[in-house]
């Protein structure tokens, strides 16, 4: 379900965002002053930085503080508040994400859950691709970063694959895809986002290039 806005909170307002500069641009280190240009900076910048976790994964307990070195990493030539929790409310059209005050509080609690499970490691790929996806899908739920949520994610459970023995071909999955995906998790079924995780999941022994 939903995470609910805290009653008290004030209206969410993009006048309000201390994120954005009076244009309603992002506040960034490069200077962009139009979303545009800025939104194709960070994708090229974030873009070799995932690179680089691919071969060199950082390391950390599958935590909040692990998921903000993840952030930081991705983002840091761009936003300077990278690594960083929100400290307003944001959501997608009427729907929030969790209130920020609660963002640590509820973060501990499904983090202690992955770790009650072990990270996922021991589970055949359908037991795995469930549990992925549901925690992909809580995640998102909370969505901590101003913005990058959906790369941090990724990145992150994707860390949880590869110790877990497995790798997620991301790049096989559509934005149309992991956007449905993560809308249906947000109303409490991450059946999708289990089954793009299943249907894009090889094992460390298997080649990638040959999944149909």
């Amino acid at each position: 379900m939903p995470y609910q806005r805290d009653p008290d909170a004030g209206p969410y307002d993009a006048e309000s965002d201390p994120y954005i500069d009076p244009n309603g641009v992002l506040k960034n280190i490069l200077g962009i002053r139009n979303t545009p240009d800025l939104n194709k900076a960070e994708a090229n910048l974030s873009y070799l930085r995932a690179q680089e976790l691919e071969t060199s994964p950082l390391p950390g307990n599958f935590d909040l503080d692990h998921l903000r070195k993840i952030h930081k990493h991705l983002f840091g030539d761009v936003y300077p508040w990278a690594g960083e929790i929100r400290q307003i409310d944001i959501g997608r059209g009427n729907d929030l994400f969790a209130h920020h005050v609660h963002i640590e509080k509820e973060a501990g609690k499904l983090f202690r859950q992955l770790a009650d499970e072990n990270h996922l490691k021991g589970m055949n790929a359908e037991k795995f691709s469930e549990r992925a996806g549901h925690y992909l899908g809580e995640i998102n739920a909370l969505h901590p970063f101003r913005e990058g949520n959906g790369r941090s994610q990724r990145a992150f459970i994707g860390q949880v694959a590869r110790e877990a023995g497995y790798e997620i071909e991301w790049s096989r999955i559509s934005r149309e895809d992991k956007t449905r995906g993560s809308i249906e998790s947000f109303y409490g079924d991450s059946g999708n986002l289990a089954k793009l995780i299943r249907d894009n999941l090889t094992s460390e022994k298997e080649d990638p290039s040959k999944k149909p």
